[in-house]
């Protein structure tokens, strides 16, 4: 199993045996030779390799199957390169984050619900259904992205993570046995088109089952269609029709036309911290406006120059980081190991880990310490 487990993770990297053969200064039959059983890798050859594959040591060691590793893409970043690399990274922080609830006596199964609509009968009114009713059952309000997020993970338990992706790349989601329902975001988006993303992975983690086959692994990309009604659910969740239709009316006339300037486009926008392009969609669709109208109308709403203030985001969610110091502090975990989970080399780790406080030992503190 050690060997099939090393084949395993150099593989999920598409990384080619003289990699990790360069990677630990050896010709490459040694790494055949320790993924066929012929040889074992000496105790740091072993923990170079994990270091290189993004994986614990304890992994090569598992008797337990190799795990379906299957994330969806929204833009898929490539099957080389720095896509897997992104790919392994965004799965060993979910991994990590399990890792942390269980070292805490923290985990916690997610309560994320999963649609149960037939694929064959799934369309843009199950689409519109589904928003409203995950919409009233987070509880969202009138203005729903804001937090939205929040919701995910301390109510529902949805790991949400956000990194540099590669071009053409703005998200990913996957829902693990193991670790549950997980998303990624984009750190480089401005902060409501990662918002929209939010919303639309969400959308695909309610759906896992009605849209994934049990046998897809590694990385995939959903079909046009079920994008198409992933952008009308997330429409619909983070402008809902009540509280939007009540923003728009004073820009009605009687018979129900909007006169709206560009300003006030973007003023929507900012109140419901979606894109301009987001709420001209929006009016299009509750409207009824024609596709060349709907058109020219997002045409001037990008081209105008309107400053907005973006919010920079955390890569690592705060209830991860109190848990990793809750188990620090606790002696769960070493200095060491506990700079892993955090990303940081041992300097700036420690300006984290030696910060005073109080340490945390409940669910709800932990909450509160996430605010």
């Amino acid at each position: 199993m050690l060997g099939k487990r090393l084949r395993f993770a150099r593989e999920a990297l598409g990384l080619r045996q003289a990699d990790s053969a360069k990677h630990l200064g050896i010709v490459d039959s040694g790494i055949c030779d320790m993924e066929s059983g012929r040889r074992d890798p000496k105790a740091a050859q072993l923990a170079a390799l994990a270091d290189l594959y993004n994986r614990p040591v304890s992994f090569f060691f598992s008797e337990e199957p190799l795990p379906q590793e299957v994330v969806l893409w929204r833009g898929k970043p490539g099957a080389e390169g720095d896509g897997r690399r992104i790919q392994r990274e965004f799965l060993s922080l979910c991994e990590d984050y399990q890792e942390l609830e269980e070292v805490t006596g923290q985990a916690v199964a997610s309560r994320l619900p999963e649609d149960s609509t037939p694929k064959e009968r799934f369309g843009y009114p199950q689409a519109e259904s589904l928003a409203l009713r995950i919409w009233q059952e987070f509880d969202l309000g009138s203005a729903p992205a804001e937090s939205l997020r929040q919701v995910m993970e301390e109510r529902y338990y949805v790991k949400t993570f956000a990194l540099s992706l590669v071009h053409n790349t703005s998200a990913a989601s996957t829902r693990s046995p193991r670790f549950g329902p997980a998303t990624l975001l984009s750190r480089d988006n401005v902060h409501w088109r990662r918002n929209f993303d939010l919303a639309h992975e969400l959308f695909h983690l309610l759906t896992w089952r009605t849209f994934r086959s049990p046998q897809e692994q590694s990385s995939i990309e959903a079909e046009e269609y079920e994008e198409s009604l992933a952008n009308c659910f997330a429409s619909r969740l983070l402008l809902p029709e009540s509280p939007f239709q009540q923003s728009i009316e004073p820009f009605l006339d009687r018979e129900g036309n909007p006169s709206i300037t560009v300003g006030q486009v973007h003023e929507l926008a900012r109140s419901f911290d979606v894109s301009a392009e987001a709420v001209v969609y929006r009016c299009a669709g509750m409207l009824r406006w024609q596709k060349d109208r709907t058109e020219r109308v997002v045409e001037m709403v990008c081209a105008s120059r309107i400053y907005r203030e973006n919010r920079p985001v955390e890569s690592l969610p705060s209830r991860y980081v109190a848990l990793a110091l809750q188990a620090y502090k606790q002696g769960l975990i070493s200095y060491r190991r506990a700079a892993r989970y955090l990303r940081k080399g041992f300097k700036e780790a420690q300006d984290i880990l030696e910060t005073p406080g109080d340490d945390i030992q409940q669910d709800d503190q932990i909450t509160i310490a996430a605010d």
